[in-house]
């Protein structure tokens, strides 16, 4: 069956369990943090070393796994199996009819004493295949990449201030900020970079701009979001003081990573400019960001026309063959990243 990640939590709370779960998708966050509930919490601490078992997919085949689900747990009246990485199972992979029938025979009548995840990353079934309607029509199957589970960019800052206060801290406007426009919606990336901030901060439980600075690296005066700022305001030597501190790290700050950012703002810009008139909780709604991040559309609307972005979008696509290889210019990309900004502020 089909379920949501916010299912299957609220179950986990209320101690309802299956014996069967299906984790997969894109997003690594969800999956790992079930996957964590039930290797933290459902096997007695005394018991995990006879009831508790982690097994990867390339280290196993689908009948060693059955044959130790078959088995009864140790002075318990349950065991956990976590099959990790379950994507490099070969049942997944090589189609074996002798083995399909043993693993849908045991998916229609598990052991009722066992309790067995599968946490199979970065892909999803294919539902026109027999096994994967096996699965679905005999376990809890989470699909990350559903609808139902997205976090949508407007909903990040949210998000990540709930995530911050279940671990006891609180994190300010402008650090949630930071991280958004930084790393992006990478749930996984940002519950990281969370954790070592927590490492750090032990005692003081506000999370601030200095510490995304000093603990994720972000830096506050030469970020991507400072580079969209100032091109929004068309601050030309603030756009050169970050090219050129970009510049003297071109590994942390790739010129493909820098034209994706600027293209995805414009783009949306473009969007907004089709409107006559639009407010700020429209474009909000409309693109789905957050209120806060509303604020520098309206004001690149104020400096830039409809016309000029499509200008601007055309040097994106023309740098971004450039820095491929497709299309030959002999510049450094400091100097092709300086024309660019040269270009949209003098537009």
């Amino acid at each position: 069956m089909i379920s949501s990640y916010k299912k299957i939590t609220r179950d986990l709370k209320k101690n309802i369990f299956s014996n069967i779960y299906f984790l997969m998708g894109e997003e690594s966050y969800f999956i790992d943090k079930i996957v964590d509930h039930f290797e933290t919490n459902f096997i007695d601490e005394k018991n995990k070393s006879f009831n508790q078992e982690i097994i990867y997919g390339k280290d196993t085949d689908i009948i060693t796994i059955i044959n130790r689900c078959r088995r009864f747990p140790m002075m318990s009246n349950k065991q956990l199996i976590i099959i990790k990485e379950a994507q490099n199972l070969e049942i997944f992979r090589y189609k074996n009819e002798t083995n399909l029938k043993i693993f849908f025979n045991y998916l229609i009548n598990p052991s009722k004493e066992t309790y067995l995840i599968f946490s199979y990353k970065n892909k999803v079934l294919d539902k026109r295949k027999s096994i994967s309607k096996k699965i679905i029509e005999n376990s809890i199957v989470l699909n990350t990449d559903d609808k139902i589970n997205k976090i949508y960019d407007n909903q990040l800052p949210e998000w990540i201030k709930k995530e911050v206060e279940s671990n006891n801290c609180y994190i300010k406007s402008e650090a949630i900020y930071m991280l958004t426009e930084n790393i992006g919606n990478n749930l996984s990336k940002i519950n990281n970079e969370l954790n070592k901030i927590y490492i750090n901060k032990s005692d003081d439980k506000t999370i601030t701009a200095k510490d995304i600075e000093n603990y994720v690296g972000i830096n506050r005066e030469y970020n991507l979001f400072e580079l969209q700022d100032a091109l929004v305001n068309k601050d030309l030597i603030k756009s050169i003081k970050i090219i050129k501190y970009f510049e003297s790290n071109p590994k942390k700050n790739p010129i493909q990573k820098i034209i994706l950012s600027l293209f995805a703002f414009f783009s949306k810009l473009l969007f907004v400019l089709s409107y006559k008139s639009i407010a700020k909780d429209k474009i909000s709604q409309i693109l789905k960001i957050h209120p806060f991040a509303a604020n520098s559309y309206i004001k690149a609307s104020n400096n830039y026309n409809f016309d000029d972005v499509k200008r601007i979008i055309k040097y994106f696509k023309e740098l971004d063959l450039i820095s491929k290889g497709i299309k030959y210019n002999s510049n450094k990309e400091g100097i092709l990243l300086k024309e660019l900004i040269f270009k949209m502020i003098y537009v």
